[in-house]
């Protein structure tokens, strides 16, 4: 083996250990931060199961539950597995969009707050839906409508958060393959789990959850005085 394609495998090796370390320490964050007492609570509650999870038929006797949780989780891995796979044709972020004013240091500094704000928003709804007694893993029945906390801007703050954490892993990566991963979580998130939910919604809460009103008409409403 020439010296160049073994220093190429060296790099490639240091590459894929630098973003798993990366990987690792987001999942040990989320698993501290929320997962851990959300699946605490929803063995607390007397909740059904109300909106079955989508799921992948691997034969006609194997099928495997896609949970958005297990989902985020699949997208961190695969976005080192991505950049390992195109390396040494990694395509960095910080080199094609707006190299003049992106460097890698820049970009590793805007992953890194992404992900710091996208994970303590997730874990402020998750604190936010245990402290109202309602179930915070998707598909089970919903208690009480969410009007408050996380969800007085976000329609969706849980998926939202998801998906901040899953580009932040392509921007702390610094690579375009990193962000397919991203773009799968969300057409499935958007696609599929999010219209299943609304559905349920608005067959329990009717025009309550039709009509609510989030981020900047909260702020519209405030600025004008018709809170």
């Amino acid at each position: 083996m020439s010296l160049a394609a073994t220093l190429q495998i060296h790099e490639r090796m240091l590459a894929v250990m630098g973003g798993a370390a990366v990987t690792a320490g987001m999942i040990s964050v989320l698993q501290l931060g929320g997962y851990r007492l959300a699946y605490k609570h929803r063995d607390s509650l007397k909740s059904e199961k109300v909106v079955p999870d989508a799921s992948l038929a691997l034969t006609p006797w194997v099928t495997v539950p896609l949970r958005p949780p297990s989902l985020l989780t699949g997208s961190l891995v695969a976005s080192v597995l991505a950049k390992a796979a195109a390396w040494p044709h990694v395509k960095p972020i910080s080199a094609v969009l707006l190299p003049n004013l992106l460097g890698e240091q820049r970009l590793f500094q805007i992953g890194a707050a992404l992900f710091v704000f996208s994970a303590y928003q997730h874990y402020l709804t998750i604190k936010y839906l245990v402290k109202i007694g309602t179930p915070v893993i998707s598909g089970y029945d919903v208690k009480t409508l969410c009007i408050h906390g996380p969800f007085e801007f976000f329609k969706h703050p849980m998926y939202c958060a998801m998906m901040g954490i899953s580009v932040s892993a392509a921007l702390l990566n610094d690579s375009l393959w990193c962000l397919v991963p991203s773009a799968v979580l969300g057409a499935f998130l958007w696609g599929v789990v999010i219209p299943r939910e609304e559905r349920y919604m608005v067959d329990k809460f009717g025009q309550a959850y039709s009509n609510k009103q989030y981020g900047i008409f909260v702020w519209l409403r405030r600025i004008t005085g018709n809170d």
